[in-house]
């Protein structure tokens, strides 16, 4: 499936006059990817709002992933997607994305416009972190909203622990798997009785692993509830790659049914992972990184690798390519999961 980022719009009906997308359009402002290295060159945003103001709303999210539309729902309900605003410990904020927020809840309203005197805060600003880490990023300039300048918007904290954690309690569940098998096999050689089972020894392994996923369906159940019932939602975590992807495409495959055919499924995975930025190299180990490995020559120690040869796979986007990258690129194996960016 070829996966083409203006037939999907226009299959929510973006830019359609007189349906539920005559509020927004589609910007190619990132067409060179410079506002924006890791998010797509094609996006949608409310119509009102200029390719102005989008670059200035950029400035004040991290790694310039400004809010912009993720699904339109039949009902006029948007989900949109963004990284967390850089807040910082001085309270900074940015009229230019207090504004965008804005135009996104007003993309359902008849006239594109809030009413003045509405007061209601039935739209959502998900934040997938714990509320602490949300408070201590504001000592590197990051942060989450004051909800003070996001009218008609209320804030809801999931906390989802980062991919560190995430990675701890998987090895943790991984290992707790083999100690089992490994007993059983054993202790069905000896001929003795059927040791605990493989779920007890999951559960004593304090891994946490089926806690981080009811977390996760716990934020799913809230996006999608919100949406069915008509109300807007932002999703982000940190950085918006990793927490936000996995929230806003189970979100999806729950609201569209178009999402659960092979193809609607091969979309969603193109659009909401490869072209928002998913890190497939590191998250995955595609081709590992220099600092975990070691090589070892006849007559030699066991040295680090640190050569000159070996290219950082984690260097910014906008960096020279070399020899290597083409061929991560342009394996049949590994396609477009190799980079963290999406090149069309």
């Amino acid at each position: 499936v070829e996966y083409d980022a203006h037939a999907e719009f226009r299959r929510m009906g973006v830019g359609v006059a007189g349906g539920v997308g005559q509020h927004w359009r589609v910007s190619e402002i990132n067409r060179e990817f410079q506002l924006c290295a890791t998010y797509p060159p094609v996006l949608a945003v409310p119509a009102r709002i200029s390719d102005t103001t989008l670059t200035y709303a950029a400035r004040y999210r991290s790694k310039a992933r400004l809010p912009v539309l993720s699904y339109l729902h039949p009902n006029g309900a948007s989900m949109t997607r963004s990284s967390q605003p850089m807040v910082g410990l001085k309270q900074a904020r940015s009229v230019q994305d207090e504004k965008l927020v804005e135009a996104i809840v007003a993309t359902s309203e008849p006239a594109g416009m809030v009413p003045r005197f509405r007061n209601e805060r039935n739209n959502i600003i998900i934040d997938a972190r714990p509320t602490t880490n949300a408070v201590v990023n504001r000592a590197i300039g990051a942060g989450s909203e004051n909800m003070d300048h996001y009218r008609q918007c209320r804030k809801v904290y999931l906390g989802i622990d980062n991919i560190h954690v995430m990675r701890d309690a998987l090895n943790r569940l991984a290992d707790a798997a083999v100690d089992a098998a490994d007993v059983s096999a054993t202790a069905s050689d000896l001929g003795n009785a059927e040791p605990a089972g493989m779920m007890a020894r999951i559960q004593s392994s304090r891994s946490s692993w089926l806690s981080h996923l009811q977390n996760i369906l716990v934020g799913v159940k809230t996006i999608v509830e919100a949406i069915d019932a008509g109300h807007h939602v932002l999703v982000h975590c940190s950085d918006g790659w990793d927490r936000t992807a996995q929230l806003t495409s189970l979100a999806q495959l729950c609201l569209d049914p178009y999402y659960r055919t092979i193809e609607g499924f091969a979309v969603l995975v193109e659009k909401e992972w490869v072209s928002f930025g998913h890190q497939f190299t590191l998250r995955n180990g595609h081709l590992g990184h220099p600092d975990r490995f070691t090589v070892v020559r006849a007559g030699r120690k066991r040295v680090p690798e640190h050569s000159e040869d070996i290219e950082d796979i984690d260097r910014d986007v906008g960096e020279t390519e070399s020899a290597d990258d083409g061929a991560q690129t342009g394996s049949s194996i590994f396609g477009r999961f190799a980079t963290r960016a999406f090149r069309g």
